[in-house]
C-alpha cells in the first residue's frame, strides 16, 4: 500500500499489535479454536424487527422494511427473496478444501474479497458453504473500529449453506469486515463504499492496533497466532502458521482501498498471488514443515 505519514507503518503495526495484553487476545483466540462455530457475536446473532432507535428505524422502513442497519436481512434460501431485496453486488463466501497431495489447508475466503460499491447499494452476501458470518470490525463486536464512525455494529447470524445474506452500505468509508467462525484462518474483505479519494482514506486502513481500555482485540497476526500454538502446547514448539491471517489480507496491496475502487472488485486469487499463499484460487502454497 501506499504509506501515508499520518498512518502507523504496517510493517511496524501488523506483527505487534499494540496495547492489546496476551489474557485479552488469548481468550477468544483458544475459544474459537476449541468450539469452532460455536462463537458468541454478541448482537449479530438476533434478528432484527425495527424496534432499534429512530434512526435504525427508519432505515428498517426503507427496502420493505427488510435490511435493518445492524441486522441487514438473513434467509436460509438465496433463491426465495423478497422482490424489493434487488441486490446491486454479489458476494461469496467459500471454502475450498484442503488438498493432502500438494500439501496444502483449505482456504476460507469472501469472493470477491475487495468490492468497491456506491453509498446505498445492496450487497448480498450468498452462502455457498455452510457456518459462516459476515461481521464489522467495530468496538461493539470486541474488534478495533475498521468501519466508518457512524456504521453500527451490524453481523449478520451464523448462515448456513444455500443462504443468503443482505446489507445496505449507506455511509461512505471503508468497511473491513470477517466472518466470526474463520476469522483465524484469514476470512476477512473490504468494501469500498463511494468515490474516495487519498485524503479520505481513514487512518486504520495501515494500522492495526487494539486497546488494553476499553479491551479491544486487532485482527490477528501472525506472530500473534504462532505465539498462541507455540504457547498451548510444548509440543507446538516452533509451530508455524500455514493460513493467511487477517492482517496479512487487509494489508495487501490489492486491497488498497484505492485499487479497489479503481478495479470495482479483487478476487482471492489476486491477494494469494500477491503473498505467495495458495490453498484456494490463484497464487502458489508456501507450506511448512
Amino acid at each position: 500500500m501506499t504509506p501515508n505519514p499520518d498512518r502507523t507503518n504496517p510493517a511496524e503495526s501488523t506483527d505487534e499489535p499494540t496495547g492489546v495484553g496476551s489474557a485479552v487476545e488469548r481468550r477468544p483466540l483458544l475459544k474459537a479454536l476449541g468450539v469452532g462455530t460455536a462463537l458468541s457475536l454478541g448482537g449479530g446473532l438476533a434478528t432484527g424487527s425495527g424496534t432499534g432507535t429512530a434512526t435504525e428505524d427508519r432505515a428498517v422502513e426503507q427496502d420493505g422494511g427488510q435490511i435493518h442497519p445492524i441486522y441487514g436481512y438473513a434467509t436460509p434460501d438465496a433463491e426465495e427473496v423478497p422482490e424489493d431485496l434487488r441486490p446491486d453486488h454479489e458476494v461469496v463466501l467459500e471454502v475450498v478444501p484442503s488438498d493432502p497431495e500438494a500439501g496444502t489447508p483449505p482456504s476460507f475466503f469472501f469472493e470477491p474479497t475487495g468490492l468497491s460499491v456506491g453509498a446505498g447499494d445492496v450487497v448480498q452476501f450468498t452462502f455457498r458453504t455452510p457456518d459462516h458470518t459476515v461481521t464489522a470490525y467495530h468496538p461493539g463486536n470486541g474488534f478495533q473500529r475498521r468501519v466508518p464512525d457512524e456504521a453500527p455494529p451490524f453481523s449478520s447470524p451464523v448462515v448456513n449453506v444455500g443462504g443468503a445474506w443482505f446489507y445496505r452500505f449507506d455511509r461512505e468509508g471503508v468497511y473491513d469486515v470477517y466472518c466470526g467462525p474463520h476469522h483465524v484462518f484469514g476470512m476477512v474483505g473490504r468494501l469500498v463504499v463511494g468515490d474516495l479519494g487519498e485524503d479520505a482514506l481513514p487512518n486504520y486502513v495501515g494500522t492495526f492496533e487494539g486497546s488494553e481500555n476499553p479491551p479491544l482485540l486487532a485482527p490477528f497476526s501472525r506472530q500473534m497466532l504462532e505465539g498462541e500454538l507455540n504457547e498451548f502446547s510444548e509440543r507446538n514448539e516452533n509451530a508455524e502458521w500455514v493460513w493467511l491471517t487477517p492482517t496479512e489480507v487487509l494489508d495487501a496491496d490489492a486491497l488498497d482501498p484505492t485499487a479497489i475502487r479503481d478495479a470495482g472488485s479483487v478476487s482471492f486469487g489476486a491477494v494469494q498471488e500477491e503473498l505467495g499463499h495458495g490453498g484456494g484460487p490463484g497464487g502458489e502454497q508456501t507450506t511448512t514443515a
